[in-house]
């Protein structure tokens, strides 16, 4: 992920409910265009934030059984408040419900008790649909996995775990 937008795991129940910190640094590039004279997070990164954190969630939820778990739909999404260089944001994803298929996540992202975006994430998870011989599948898998450990180190998981 080019635009990772988590920096560290505060709880993890897996496959239930993640909570989770992101840190707007000033260095961030698209800040000098979004906007130069009052940088902000962009709404869509703060969108990305809170589907990032459902697909961690559901991830670990599963130990990384699907390589891939698609955003299928956001409602409900409303946003309340800027981030600005400095700023951290608290993002929590709740599994409120599986069905035929499609996993709902509750989303919000605070800043001191102040709401800045919440949805509603429609989330599926699914293979590649490349054939098993080529291990693509197995592949994404073992990079998620990988990629998971790099960002967040060894977290343990249950409601009260810190990182």
């Amino acid at each position: 992920m080019k635009y990772r937008q988590l920096d560290r795991i505060v709880s993890l129940d897996p496959g239930q409910r993640i909570v989770a910190e992101r840190t707007l640094r000033a260095e961030e590039e698209y800040l000098k265009d979004h906007f130069p004279r009052f940088p902000v997070m962009p709404g869509v990164m703060m969108l990305e934030a809170l589907h990032q954190a459902a697909i961690w969630m559901i991830r670990v939820g599963d130990d990384f059984a699907s390589p891939l778990v698609l955003l299928r739909e956001v409602r409900n999404v409303k946003f309340g408040d800027f981030l600005s260089p400095g700023e951290t944001l608290l993002v929590t994803a709740e599994r409120v419900k599986e069905n035929d298929g499609l996993i709902t996540v509750k989303a919000t992202a605070e800043k001191q008790g102040r709401v800045t975006v919440a949805a509603r994430l429609i989330l599926e998870r699914s293979g590649s649909n490349e054939p098993a011989e080529t291990g693509t599948d197995a592949d994404v898998i073992r990079r998620a996995k990988k990629q998971f450990k790099e960002l967040f180190g060894d977290v343990s998981f249950s409601p009260t775990s810190t990182t």
